[in-house]
């Protein structure tokens, strides 16, 4: 194989005046060739790159920045990616595939694969490139990297028979750590749920992210029972019992902010499962105006806030954001003159001069009867986390009668099903008319990266389901974005404002096209509006607004 040095001055791109001052550099300050020569000036990174990727067929990185699968991380260490210039990619065909920016670092490929006990391939980027990526991606997660690094060359097989019998192994050493680090993981990656998952001979720990599951890990198989065992440690639950679910809660401080994780742990067919959902328990409320609402459905929310007594509900799929709003909701209209009350299941975000009241069916403390507990505390403003019964819905519209303004969710597609849901529950119609002052729905989208904003390929297809004739973007991901192509969610919405007209279609059994049909006449922007609205803003993609609609 030819040296560097060599291949540079057949090709004219540097002389052997230059190549000798940069042999004298590279030697000096003990850095490879290729450095010693760009930081003289002699040659640029792209030209390197590009000679180089000629000269030995090397394919190179096709984007500007690298965008590496997460669950490789951990095959290389931080201190071995900045030593040699050279990150994991991903595994592809049986192979890791590995970024570098010296392909003639032959022994360090061959240590790895030796240490691996795995094929590498490589591709070809720029110093620069790997910089950024290893900034990107190694920034607050070598910790845990490292835990799982340790905790898959520790040998625990032999331990696990005596589990139930000696938790030791769960008090200390690596698992913990591990465990540790994988919650706080999660925290720092905006996760709203953590998946720890055995499929077959497959285990993988997952992240939910902007509503999305990303794998993140895929730990040795064996590893299975003691991380879930140790999440039962941490949760207080019973570490011997594998036949029932089990439900518990773990806190813990990131960052000075205190973390509530909902621990539920599920026996499947291959083994226990588990899912702990975020709940940040810091008393920032998020504000209203960063919602994402349009101007005129903020208008119309402002309008329906100013009302003294009635029903509000806000209706959406899970993890449509409902609670979000109604946090934001509250956060507006908390003040010192004003007694708020809410009944939660459970109490997400803990909010200044409020009292909030966790449910807790184990001890009879439902939605309903925890109701009537708060109508008896001289509130103003009452929140009730949801309304999913008869009782609980005569009890929420007996308090709008009576001169409190009442919140709540509801589960229904839109805004025009609100009434009807009621009326499925038993409520009479024109009591419906009588107490609602108005509905919101919402869905949640995905935001466009900003960093790798470009023009989206729509389908014939899609273009005719969204009934669009323009251009639309998307991010095709990058380091900024994690290699998604979004960043964050909004909202798209619509709100249902009750007037005379309304009110009589409901009292005379209008459908729910009905209602939504008279809502549109009156100026109502609707959910699919709002959408198209964002995606002529290039705040999200087709494809996205399609999978929420």
């Amino acid at each position: 194989m030819k040296r560097l040095g060599q291949i540079l001055i057949s090709n004219g791109t540097i002389t052997a005046e230059q190549l000798e001052k940069g042999l004298l550099v590279s030697e000096k300050q003990k850095i490879r060739l290729g450095e010693a020569l760009i930081d003289l000036g002699f040659l640029d990174e792209e030209t390197l790159a590009d000679i180089l990727s000629k000269q030995f067929s090397i394919p190179r990185i096709s984007t500007p920045e690298i965008v590496i699968d997460p669950t490789v991380l951990h095959e290389v260490t931080l201190a071995l990616a900045q030593k040699n210039s050279l990150v994991p990619v991903k595994n592809q065909n049986g192979a890791l595939v590995i970024a570098t920016a010296d392909p003639l670092n032959t022994a360090i490929i061959s240590d790895l694969e030796n240490r691996l006990k795995k094929r590498i391939s490589i591709i070809l980027a720029t110093r620069s490139q790997i910089s950024r990526a290893i900034t990107q991606y190694y920034s607050g997660r070598e910790d845990l990297n490292t835990s799982l690094r340790l905790v898959e060359t520790y040998e625990f097989e032999s331990l696990l028979d005596n589990l139930e019998q000696d938790d030791s192994l769960l008090q200390s050493g690596p698992i913990v750590k591990f465990v540790n680090e994988m919650l706080i993981g999660a925290a720092k990656e905006r996760a709203s749920d953590i998946h720890i998952e055995r499929d077959g001979y497959d285990f993988h720990i997952r992240y939910r992210i902007d509503g999305i599951l990303k794998t993140m890990f895929r730990p040795k198989l064996s590893l299975h029972p003691l991380i879930i065992s140790r999440v039962k440690v941490m949760a207080k639950l019973d570490v011997s019992e594998h036949r029932i679910p089990q439900d518990g809660r773990i806190m813990m401080d990131v960052d000075d902010y205190p973390i509530d994780f909902r621990v539920a742990i599920c026996p499947c067919i291959d083994g226990e499962n588990a899912v702990l959902r975020l709940l940040n328990n810091s008393n920032e409320a998020p504000n209203l105006a960063k919602l994402g609402f349009q101007r005129p459905n903020m208008d119309k929310l402002m309008r329906l806030l100013a009302n003294n007594f009635g029903l509000i509900l806000v209706a959406g799929q899970t993890g449509s954001g409902k609670t979000t709003t109604l946090y934001s909701v509250l956060n507006q209209l908390n003040k010192e003159g004003v007694k708020i009350i809410t009944l939660e299941d459970p109490v997400e975000i803990r909010l200044p001069l409020i009292n909030q009241i966790q449910v807790n069916n184990k001890v009879n403390l439902s939605f309903a009867s925890g109701l009537r507990s708060i109508l008896r505390m001289d509130p103003d403003i009452v929140l009730v986390g949801e309304i999913r019964d008869r009782e609980t819905a005569d009890l929420a519209i007996n308090a709008a009668m009576t001169g409190h303004l009442v919140f709540s969710t509801v589960h229904c597609g839109n805004s025009s099903e609100v009434p009807i849901r009621l009326g499925e529950m038993g409520i009479e119609p024109y009591l419906t008319a009588n107490v609602l002052r108005g509905a919101l729905s919402q869905r949640l989208v995905r935001v466009n990266c900003n960093h790798c904003l470009e023009k989206e390929k729509v389908s014939d297809h899609l273009r005719n389901l969204l009934n669009i004739d323009f251009d639309t973007y998307i991010g095709k991901g990058c380091a900024a974005c994690g290699g998604i192509g979004y960043r964050g969610r909004t909202c798209i919405e619509e709100v249902l404002m009750m007037n005379e007209e309304i009110r009589k279609l409901v009292v005379e059994g209008g459908t729910a096209s009905d209602l939504e049909k008279l809502a549109k006449n009156q100026g109502m922007i609707s959910i699919y509006d709002s959408g198209i609205i964002k995606l002529k803003e290039k705040t999200t993609s087709a494809a996205e607004l399609a999978r929420v609609l």
